[in-house]
């Protein structure tokens, strides 16, 4: 079992979980970290407010983790922030409350790290639950293309050139691959990258936090790379499934906040942007109403007309995004 420290003594790994309401999955990804390893690691869970049972949770089954409270819901890089300032590892794991770790991905990307120290992050390889794979590495960044490609679902065709140029997942990923961005689901990144790069930017409250923070990393000339005989379960839309009319519009605005702050970006751009995302949202409105009106139980109904409910509330916050 991997030794869980409080005392002072020397930390390999500093695994930070940002927790809000995940007590369901919380359990899990505490567990897979308790995996068979020689480095010394400490847990660090720095709960946003949760109001399920998340912190009792923690307190009776996993005493030696370090526990923040907040009083309030800081977001996802402010929270993150907050772990990194007490972690004492030479590696911090950033990892989702929603992701299960295999057993030696730790060991296995400190060692990669420790011979290639030109690589601020590592990621693994992202599955579902049922071992498909997820998208766990992209070529490029966010913009107007892959706006176009979410909106339109053109993510379904991988087999399509300029889909491909933009994300990993349809690729046999048998080698160690270098790319533009990771997802924050499960990154490690060695402290002294950590310090040189600088912490998340709280200017996004949820998501494309990692996204941004890869980006500066690149421009400072550091590596990214993925690393896919390490291999993490991540369950995944964790957030969006829990407040939807809040964390929708959060994703657009994080998405128009990363294109306004990339070279080149335009005000033309920005409009072209916001248009995309107009169609994106109406497309997804009608689909979740379709299925509201149609899907069989009432528990399926409800989560229908919620994510209408998001997306309408997107199209109302657009103007200011």
């Amino acid at each position: 079992m991997v030794p869980i420290l409080m005392d002072d003594q020397s930390i390999d790994v500093s695994v930070l979980i940002v927790n809000w309401n995940a007590q369901e999955r919380l359990t899990g990804c505490l567990n897979s970290i308790r995996q068979v390893t020689d480095l010394q690691v400490e847990t660090i869970v720095v709960d946003n407010a949760s109001t399920d049972e998340s912190v009792a949770l923690v307190r009776a089954k996993f005493p030696q983790t370090r526990l923040v409270l907040n009083n309030e819901n800081m977001g996802f890089a402010a929270a993150n922030n907050q772990a990194a300032k007490l972690a004492r590892g030479r590696y911090l794991l950033l990892l989702n409350p929603d992701a299960e770790v295999s057993p030696g991905a730790l060991d296995e990307m400190v060692l990669f790290s420790g011979q290639n120290p030109d690589v601020a992050a590592i990621g693994p390889r992202l599955l579902n639950p049922d071992g498909s794979p997820q998208r766990s590495g992209w070529h490029g960044y966010p913009g107007l293309m892959t706006a176009a490609i979410d909106a339109f679902y053109l993510w379904k065709l991988p087999w399509l050139p300029f889909v491909r140029r933009t994300e990993l997942i349809s690729e046999p990923l048998t080698s160690v691959r270098s790319v533009d961005h990771l997802l924050g689901a499960c990154m490690l990144i060695p402290r002294e990258a950590w310090d040189a790069v600088g912490p998340l930017d709280e200017g996004y409250f949820l998501f494309l936090e990692e996204t941004d923070w890869c980006r500066r990393a690149r421009l400072a000339g550091w590596r990214l790379v993925l690393l896919p005989t390490v291999t993490v379960v991540h369950y995944g839309q964790h957030s969006m499934r829990q407040q939807p009319s809040r964390n929708l519009p959060h994703l657009y605005h994080s998405y128009c906040r990363f294109y306004r702050e990339s070279p080149g970006s335009n005000r033309f751009g920005i409009f072209l942007l916001k248009l995309t995302i107009i169609l994106a949202v109406l497309i997804r409105c009608v689909l979740w109403l379709v299925r509201a009106l149609f899907e069989g139980n009432g528990l399926q109904k409800n989560r229908a007309r919620t994510m209408s409910k998001g997306y309408l509330q997107v199209l109302k916050d657009l103007p200011a995004m």
